[in-house]
């Protein structure tokens, strides 16, 4: 046997057979004897009869389209053949896949038009059946109406609206009752079916369409709005049963003042709370967002500027205690001037009174009962004098009519002393609130801090008694503004007195707004207290 390797025109495979036709060329070469011819016969008979068995067998199927002799196109397969040099026949089959003929969806994808034929239709009923079905086929397969509901139309009844007779089947009974019911109604829109330009069976519709629809149509509306009112009522109380379960279900009274009872008490709890915040933000003094100081309008500059020109004897404004304020003492507010007792006393007066106002106003916002108790006192400067002379017990009526007698000094806030020592502005807070006693000095001495501090516990043990514990007191370093001249210590007490009350960190300024600050407390003097142009809200004076 050859070691070569057979040519694939000269393969054997099972689908081969003898062709029935063996090509001229091939019946030259061989040689021609009897044997031979016979043998030739069987093979050609014995290999049609094959063919035909295996087609008609495997196949099954009509043929579609033959392209040539060697290739055969069926729907399920592709047939082949080769012939080889020996006359045999080969045979190769390859199944097909179908393709999808996609005009029948194209139609719908692209918008095709339908079309209506009324050719069988005798009455107006069937023609309206015949455009149902027409417009059931566009629908998609999960909005069709079920078949059955619309095949049965075994009873139909005709009503006559405005001379025209409608027949309507069991389906549309509300329809049919709200026809007959209802008073006149508007005539019936038409639809014709002349054929279009173009197309004899293409529908051309005029008008709406000519089936009345229940749930769009408003004259199918039979209920009032106070039948509508009824029915959301009692979809919203329920029925008579309903209530009752309702009142059996109720809570009792030991438990509805109970809740009462919960709810009061929850409603105290963030009361006090909101007190408890807010007298902490008071122990604490935090910086202003804006400049503290701040220049003024135009208006308020000329009107201090106008005070310069004013007669002596002439009054420019008064204090909260009728104190009158002269010409004399407005000149102490210009450049490099010492400021006298009366602007001090007075501008820390209004401070004081701008205070107390807004802290009524905080606990009338808290809920809180308004003490009769002010929460800010100002002394004037001779009350530090006065104490050092007399004691203690000379204050006994000052405080009586400050309205914090004993004891209710703890309700106070803040106390502000202003001491004039020498030539120097100075000013002491007592905080009964903080417990605490600070000494403020722009100049930075510390000579005056431990005469205050002695001075204040001696007021302190007289006024409160045993109530008064002297390690619950405290001295705390408080730092302020430093002054390095010799004329801006009563504006640095003003300012300073003005930051406590505010409750405003008292380094929030520097030197050099002085200046301005005379101003300032010149123009709130004229306006006579923390109102209009200078809000106590306000940032600035």
């Amino acid at each position: 046997m050859s070691g070569l390797k057979r040519k694939a025109s000269q393969e054997l495979t099972r689908n081969s057979f003898a062709v029935s036709e063996p090509r001229q060329e091939l019946l030259e070469i061989q040689p021609v004897d009897t044997m031979g011819a016979i043998q030739s016969y069987v093979a050609r008979a014995y290999g049609y009869v094959k063919s035909w068995f295996v087609e008609s067998w495997y196949t099954g199927s009509t043929y579609t389209h033959v392209s040539h002799a060697d290739e055969v196109r069926t729907r399920d397969h592709v047939q082949t053949s080769h012939t080889r040099d020996d006359g045999a026949q080969t045979l190769k089959r390859q199944r097909t896949r179908a393709t999808r003929s996609k005009s029948a969806h194209s139609d719908n994808r692209r918008g095709a038009r339908l079309v209506l034929n009324l050719d069988g239709c005798r009455t107006e009923a069937e023609a309206e059946e015949a455009l149902d079905r027409l417009w059931e086929a566009r629908r998609p397969r999960l909005m069709r109406k079920s078949s059955t509901g619309r095949k049965n139309h075994t009873e139909q009844r005709s009503v006559k609206v405005d001379d025209e007779e409608m027949l309507l089947d069991d389906d549309d009974a509300p329809l049919r009752d709200s026809i007959v019911a209802g008073p006149s109604r508007a005539p019936r829109p038409s639809f014709s079916t002349k054929p279009t330009r173009g197309s004899s069976q293409h529908t051309q519709r005029s008008g709406s369409f000519p089936r009345y629809n229940p749930r769009t149509s408003r004259d199918a509306e039979t209920t009032s709005d106070g039948e509508l009112a009824d029915r959301m009522k009692k979809l919203l109380e329920g029925s008579d049963e309903e209530q009752k379960d309702r009142k059996q279900f109720s809570p009792s009274s030991y438990a509805q003042e109970k809740r009462v009872k919960a709810a009061k008490e929850r409603e105290n709890q963030k009361k006090q709370e909101a007190v408890k915040a807010a007298r902490e933000r008071r122990l604490i003094r935090r910086r202003p967002i804006e400049a503290l100081i701040s220049p003024m309008s135009m208006e308020w500059e000329h009107r201090v500027e106008e005070v310069r020109y004013r007669k002596h004897h002439e009054v420019i404004t008064t204090s909260i205690g009728g104190t009158e304020l002269h010409l004399k003492d407005f000149s102490t507010l210009g450049p490099r001037q010492w400021l006298n007792d009366e602007i001090i006393n007075t501008y820390i007066e209004w401070i004081v009174d701008a205070a107390n106002k807004a802290a009524v106003e905080e606990a009338k916002a808290l809920g809180e009962t308004v003490s009769t108790v002010p929460k800010f006192i100002a002394h004037n400067s001779f009350f530090w004098n006065n104490m050092k002379k007399k004691g203690p017990s000379s204050t006994t009526g000052l405080m009586r009519r400050k309205k914090a007698p004993g004891d209710k000094l703890l309700e106070v806030d803040s106390v502000f002393v202003p001491i004039c020592s020498g030539n120097h502005w100075t000013i002491g807070v007592v905080r009964p609130i903080a417990k605490t006693i600070e000494y403020f000095d722009s100049m930075g001495g510390q000579y005056m801090t431990k005469p205050f501090v002695q001075t204040m516990q001696e007021w302190l043990r007289f006024q409160l008694g045993d109530k008064y514990i002297e390690d619950e007191w405290t001295v705390p370093q408080t730092g302020c503004a430093a002054q390095h001249n010799g004329f801006d210590c009563g504006v640095f007490v003003c300012t300073n007195a003005f930051c406590v009350a505010l409750g405003l960190d008292t380094s929030c300024y520097i030197e050099h707004d002085m200046t301005q600050q005379r101003r300032n407390i010149a123009a709130l003097l004229i306006n006579r207290g923390f109102h209009g142009d200078f809000a106590w809200d306000r940032v600035g004076l």
